[in-house]
């Protein structure tokens, strides 16, 4: 990935979450030794979005988040009294990924326009550490929330 796109991706994340949800991400390291208990502390339920885009680039935007911390998140967001259901924790994963997908092209490339894809999520048994073999890590972020992991991934490559 791009050092100015995986920048913009870092910016993108980090602004809608703290604006919308009041949670503060901090970069996680794949070398810091806390990373291997992070992950595995974050359960093997995750909420996977996904959203395609073209303009100047083109490729797919994957968010990944552990399924508790996106109830908790749906529950917060939407202000209710009982916990969020199954949908509405998959809605708010899917909105999180159109959201964080149009703040980062409006911080990578204000000139260009971007076509987005119709978000979508779902629920997925992911293992980070094992995840992380298929994708280089240049084409991912990692981030603590609060002792969760969140995982940001990039593909991307020329129009043509």
């Amino acid at each position: 990935m791009d050092e100015n796109l995986r920048q913009a991706a870092a910016q993108a994340i980090g602004n809608i979450f703290e604006t919308m949800f009041f949670v503060f991400l901090e970069p996680l390291q794949p070398e810091r030794e806390e990373w291997r208990t992070v992950a595995r502390g974050s359960g093997s339920e995750w909420l996977r979005g996904v959203i395609g885009f073209q303009g100047r680039i083109k490729g797919t935007l994957r968010l990944w988040i552990p399924y508790g911390l996106a109830g908790e998140l749906a529950t917060d967001f939407l202000g209710l009294e009982t916990e969020a259901s199954d949908t509405q924790a998959v809605d708010i994963v899917r909105e999180l990924t159109n959201m964080i997908c149009g703040n980062l092209f409006a911080i990578f490339d204000r000139q260009q326009v971007y076509l987005l894809d119709l978000p979508q999520a779902e629920l997925v048994r992911f293992d980070p550490e094992q995840a992380g073999a298929g994708n280089p890590e240049d084409r991912r972020l990692d981030f603590l929330a609060g002792d969760r992991m969140i995982r940001l991934e990039i593909e991307s490559g020329p129009v043509g």
